[in-house]
């Protein structure tokens, strides 16, 4: 993790987050309410944000084209499913008061985008990133 630009890269943030807890009782039940139904390919959000981590650096695939990317923080700022960010900060420690606090706020809110707007107002990358060096992760070859 670069600290003068506080980012990672995307790859090393999907090593970081790929072994970490899927026991997020806050966000598996936001998600068995208001997370993503149907096309779902992943088994547990831990498997979305980790295959969705490998595939920035390529163009994406069909029906997830983007631009190839290597920034994690550019990631997290353009991913688009509330369930998957809140599992990443309640799976790395975030305080069950803040998640909760999100939760109440994005609950309702329709529009998927919004809702993680609204998460990262309060869940920032950056705070990601302190919550990935406070659990020793910032360096995946450890």
């Amino acid at each position: 993790m670069d600290k003068q630009i506080n980012d990672m890269d995307v790859l090393d943030f999907g090593r970081s987050i790929s072994m970490i807890s899927i026991d997020t009782p806050i966000s598996i039940e936001f998600d068995k309410h208001y997370g993503q139904k149907e096309q779902r390919w992943w088994a547990c959000q831990r498997e979305h944000l980790t295959i969705c981590c490998l595939h920035q650096p390529a163009p994406g695939v069909t029906g997830f084209k983007h631009e190839p990317n290597n920034s994690a923080r550019v990631m997290y700022n353009k991913f688009r499913r509330p369930e998957t960010l809140l599992w990443l900060a309640e799976s790395l420690g975030e305080d069950k008061k803040v998640l909760l606090e999100v939760v109440n706020k994005i609950k309702n809110i329709k529009n998927c985008g919004s809702a993680c707007a609204e998460l990262r107002r309060k869940i920032s990358f950056d705070r990601i990133l302190e919550l990935i060096e406070k659990h020793n992760l910032g360096n995946p070859s450890r």
